[in-house]
C-alpha cells in the first residue's frame, strides 16, 4: 500500500507539471523533419555518398577540361565566345542529368544558329536517378512500416506532414542537385574571365530552374509510389523500372510511325523534362533522335507535340503525384 502511495505520489509530482519550454513554430518543426531526414539519409548510406562523390568528380574533370581547352576551342571557332562556350558547357551539363538516351540539338526560337558544342554527359542521369530512388523511396514507406505516422501526427496535421516530406525531398534536391550545378557555374565563370555577370545571368537562371523542376517532378513521382507501399525496396524498384523502363518503350513506340513523332512520346518523363530545358532556352525547333532515327520537332507550329503540351504534361506528372500522396495519407490516417 505503501509503495502504491508513493508510486501516485511520484506521478503527481512529475506528470502534471506546467510546460516551461520554448514552444517551437510549425515552420521550425517542418523544416526539423526535413533537416532531420536528409541527415540521417546521408549518415546510413554509404551508396549516397559515392553517387555524390561520382557526380562532383564529374563535374571537377569537365571543369577542369573546359579551362584547359579554352583557348584552343576559342581559336578554333572564330563565333564561339567565353559567354557561349559557359552556356554551351553547363546548359549541356544539366541536360544530362535527364538524358538516358535521346539525343537532342536545338536552334533559337527566332531561327538561329544551332549549338554544336557541348558536353552532355547521359550517363549521369543514371546515377541521379538511382540517388533519387535510394534518397526519396523510404520518405513515407517507412513510416508506414515502422509505424511512426501517429507520432508526426501528435504534432503535425497530415497537410503538413505532406509538406515536411516534400520540403524533405526538395532539400535534397537542392544540396545534391542544384547547388553542384550552381558551384560550377561559378568556377567556369571565374575561370573563363572576361564575361559580363548580366549576360552569364541568365544561364544561371536556367540551371536553377530546370534543376528545381527536375526535383519536383522527381519529388512526386517518388512520394506517390512512396505513399503506395510499406516497403522502402518495392518502392525503389517500381520507380526505377518505371522511369528507366519508359525511357526505353516509349521513344520506340513514337519512333515506330515513320513520320512525325507520335504522341506517346508524351509518357517519357525524361525526354519531357530534356525538351522542357530547350523550352526555357526558348528554343522551339529540336532536332531529336529517337533510337538512331532524326526527327525535327517544331514546338510552336500547332501540329503535334508542342511547347504547352511539354509542360502541361510535366505539370499533370506533378499534380498527379501530390494527390496520391494526399490520398494515401489521409485515407491511412482515417482507418
Amino acid at each position: 500500500m505503501n509503495e502504491k502511495i508513493t508510486n501516485d505520489a511520484y506521478v503527481r509530482k512529475f506528470s502534471f507539471r506546467p510546460f516551461t519550454g520554448i514552444r517551437k513554430g510549425r515552420i521550425y518543426r517542418l523544416w526539423s523533419i526535413s533537416w532531420q531526414w536528409w541527415a540521417h539519409e546521408w549518415d546510413r548510406s554509404r551508396a549516397v555518398k559515392i553517387l555524390f562523390g561520382i557526380q562532383i568528380f564529374i563535374l571537377v574533370i569537365t571543369n577542369l577540361f573546359v579551362l584547359a581547352m579554352k583557348d584552343f576551342m576559342l581559336l578554333g571557332d572564330p563565333t564561339l565566345t567565353t559567354t557561349k562556350l559557359l552556356e554551351s558547357t553547363l546548359i549541356e551539363l544539366v541536360r544530362g542529368l535527364v538524358s538516358f538516351q535521346t539525343q537532342i540539338s536545338g536552334e533559337g526560337g527566332n531561327g538561329g544558329d544551332e549549338m554544336d558544342f557541348g558536353f552532355s554527359i547521359g550517363g549521369m542521369s543514371f546515377f541521379i536517378l538511382i540517388l533519387c530512388v535510394l534518397i526519396g523511396s523510404g520518405l513515407i514507406s517507412d513510416d508506414i512500416s515502422n509505424k511512426t505516422n501517429e507520432i508526426y501526427y501528435s504534432k503535425l496535421e497530415k497537410h503538413e506532414y505532406i509538406l515536411g516530406k516534400f520540403g524533405a525531398f526538395f532539400l535534397f534536391g537542392n544540396i545534391m542537385i542544384t547547388l553542384p550545378y550552381v558551384i560550377e557555374f561559378f568556377l567556369l565563370f571565374i575561370g573563363l574571365g572576361g564575361i559580363d555577370f548580366i549576360q552569364a545571368l541568365p544561364i544561371l537562371v536556367h540551371v536553377i530552374v530546370f534543376t528545381e523542376l527536375i526535383s519536383l517532378t522527381y519529388a512526386s513521382i517518388i512520394l506517390a509510389f512512396s505513399s503506395l507501399s510499406s516497403r522502402r525496396l518495392y518502392t525503389g524498384l517500381a520507380v526505377f523500372m518505371s522511369i528507366f523502363l519508359l525511357s526505353m518503350i516509349i521513344p520506340f513506340l513514337a519512333n515506330s510511325g515513320g513520320g512525325e513523332v507520335g504522341f506517346q512520346l508524351l509518357f517519357d518523363v525524361l525526354t519531357m523534362l530534356l525538351l522542357s530545358s530547350y523550352i526555357l532556352n526558348g528554343e522551339t525547333l529540336i532536332e531529336i533522335d529517337l533510337l538512331g532515327r532524326d526527327h525535327l520537332l517544331n514546338l510552336a507550329d500547332g501540329v503535334g507535340i508542342e511547347s504547352w503540351a511539354v509542360l502541361g504534361v510535366l505539370g499533370l506528372y506533378i499534380i498527379l503525384g501530390l494527390v496520391i500522396v494526399i490520398f494515401q495519407v489521409y485515407r491511412r490516417h482515417s482507418n
